[in-house]
């Protein structure tokens, strides 16, 4: 009977197991809520302009034109309506709106958002160094879509709203030349060319953008453990620095994060690198990466871990970056920390005493306007440029004025800068005669030819229509004993043209006094010498032939080889 009874146990428990695991065909609906635009403020805007949308947008995440993000999104608090920026990368040709929530629920308009182009104007165009860079700046700048320098495509390095950093580095240029930078833009707007834009050698002094110190003893972290702001030694010497205590969860999620105010605005950097300076307790580690509002993110190992001691990591902003739709812009780079271990593990202990933005690679030497790369050199020596006007008073001969700044005022342009000098006729000159006594000078005994290999002098010069013109460019070495001259016959008809030659290296016109021994001596020269110094240059303007004089000078320069 006990047998029995056993077998009966048996059976009922198999059945209940069996009963138990029978498949339960229950439907679950989770009612997630989904998004919806039921109006939109307008279809066709401006790039950057805030647009409105009317519809259903709880635990709204993010708002798209289609592939690209808008921007500075605000819900209101009844979460009926969104304000949102319209991107200025987004297709010119128009896309829909989509907007998505956090249970990646979406909808998207029938209808597309055209975007209008705003207009872009360039207002000032920097020197340009030799190799390495020059930037443009106006209104909506960013929306150049090409950039010439003497005919040849330059590329973007960085670009913000009002400006852009272009590189020269693929150009053979050389100190001392005038170019022209041509521009196109998204609106096909008609874009003056910046002429006679001035190439320098390059020079670049150390300097940094902070983005955190904590010198005002504050941070900008949010999320779990303990985060102060200490003061103790950085690296020999006392400083705040953040310090961050707190839970690690690998790369499952972050601890916290550090999200910055502000973009740094690093246009005026040449070479940027990211810098930070980092500790972690002997015996423990900690990590974050760096990320931007666009989506992008990068690495620095997958964890820190320095053994107590402070260490700096230095390397280039623009390179390593993942993620994001668009390409990595360093001109519109907001930075944010997300405090994930990493393989730290769990621990996320560690010292932060700065993040910035450097002038190339950074050991902690460095400091602000220390010379980096590059010459002191000078891309030119005026000689004669006349924007120093109370240097250049007016010529008079017999009671008339013939030479002066003000002549010619209201006919013609300066070549460069802000004024040029004109010599005109008084009627008292023949055939080939000259204002011997009306000459212009400058002394050079102080200048610095030494340092140029073959230095060219070269001028603008601009002559009256219908009349060639004669000026005298007279050189003196050795206390005045020698003096060379070379002569020019401008024919130029109104306009501005360049004449130029090498001081050292061309075979000159010997005007020299050979009434003494030393004097026949160097009457025999028939080239300057680059080993002594050059006391004068002077002008000689006279009459060519029968013709009215009127010739207007400026821009007269030395440079390393030819400016033009």
């Amino acid at each position: 009977m006990k047998k029995h009874l056993n077998y009966v146990f048996i059976i009922i428990l198999t059945l209940g197991i069996i009963s138990g695991c029978q498949e339960d065909d229950s439907f679950y609906d989770v009612n997630w809520p989904v998004p919806t635009i039921t109006n939109v403020s307008t279809y066709n805007d401006l790039f950057s302009s805030t647009i409105t949308l009317t519809g259903n947008f709880a635990s709204i995440k993010s708002v798209h034109f289609g592939d690209v993000a808008g921007e500075n999104l605000e819900v209101s608090s009844d979460e009926s309506t969104l304000m949102v920026d319209v991107p200025r990368t987004m297709n010119i040709d128009g896309a829909p709106i989509k907007v998505s929530n956090e249970y990646s629920q979406t909808y998207q308009t029938a209808k597309n958002f055209v975007p209008i182009i705003p207009a872009t104007s360039v207002l000032e165009v920097s020197p340009i160094q030799v190799g390495l860079t020059f930037t443009v700046k106006g209104e909506n700048v960013d929306l150049l879509t090409e950039v010439k320098v003497d005919g040849a495509v330059v590329p973007v390095v960085a670009k913000k709203l009002n400006s852009m950093i272009l590189s020269v580095s693929g150009l053979n240029l050389r100190a001392g030349m005038l170019v022209d930078v041509s521009f196109k833009s998204l609106a096909k707007d008609n874009i003056p060319t910046a002429e006679k834009i001035e190439v320098v050698y390059p020079f670049i002094a150390y300097n940094e953008v902070i983005i955190w110190d904590f010198k005002d003893g504050t941070h900008q972290y949010t999320g779990e453990g303990s985060a102060t702001v200490e003061y103790g030694d950085v690296m020999g010497t006392d400083a705040n620095y953040f310090s961050l205590r707190a839970p690690g969860y690998r790369w499952a999620k972050a601890s916290g994060n550090m999200v910055s105010a502000d973009i740094p605005d690093v246009s005026g950097l040449t070479n940027p690198y990211i810098t930070f300076a980092i500790r972690t307790p002997a015996g423990s580690a900690g990590y974050f990466q760096m990320e931007d509002q666009n989506g992008h993110w990068r690495h620095f190992g997958f964890g820190f871990d320095t053994g107590g001691s402070w260490i700096i990591i230095s390397l280039p902003l623009d390179e390593s970056w993942q993620g994001g739709g668009d390409d990595f812009n360093p001109g519109s780079f907001k930075p944010r920390l997300g405090f994930k271990s990493g393989n730290a593990g769990e621990n996320q202990d560690l010292d932060i005493a700065y993040v910035k933005v450097t002038e190339g690679k950074y050991d902690g030497s460095q400091e602000i306007g220390d010379a980096l790369v590059g010459s002191t050199k000078p891309a030119k020596l005026v000689v004669m440029d006349f924007e120093e006007t109370s240097n250049w008073p007016d010529v008079v001969k017999g009671g008339n004025t013939v030479a002066s700044l003000d002549l010619r005022k209201s006919e013609i342009n300066p070549f460069f800068g802000d004024q040029f000098f004109t010599y005109a006729d008084d009627g008292s000159l023949g055939n080939w005669g000259g204002y011997w006594g009306q000459t212009i000078a400058t002394d050079m005994s102080n200048s610095q030819l030494s340092i140029f290999n073959d230095p060219y002098i070269s001028m603008a010069l601009n002559s009256i229509a219908g009349n060639a013109q004669y000026l005298i460019l007279r050189v003196y070495q050795y206390d005045e004993q020698l003096a060379m001259v070379q002569k020019f016959f401008p024919n130029t008809n109104g306009e501005w043209e360049t004449f130029q030659f090498s001081l050292f290296n061309t075979e000159l016109e010997n005007w020299s006094d050979a009434s003494t021994p030393l004097g026949a001596h160097y009457k025999t020269l028939k080239t300057l010498n680059i080993d002594a110094p050059i006391d004068r240059i002077e002008v000689i303007v006279g009459r060519n032939n029968a013709n009215t004089i009127g010739l207007s000078i400026d821009d007269m320069v030395i440079t390393e080889g030819p400016r033009f």
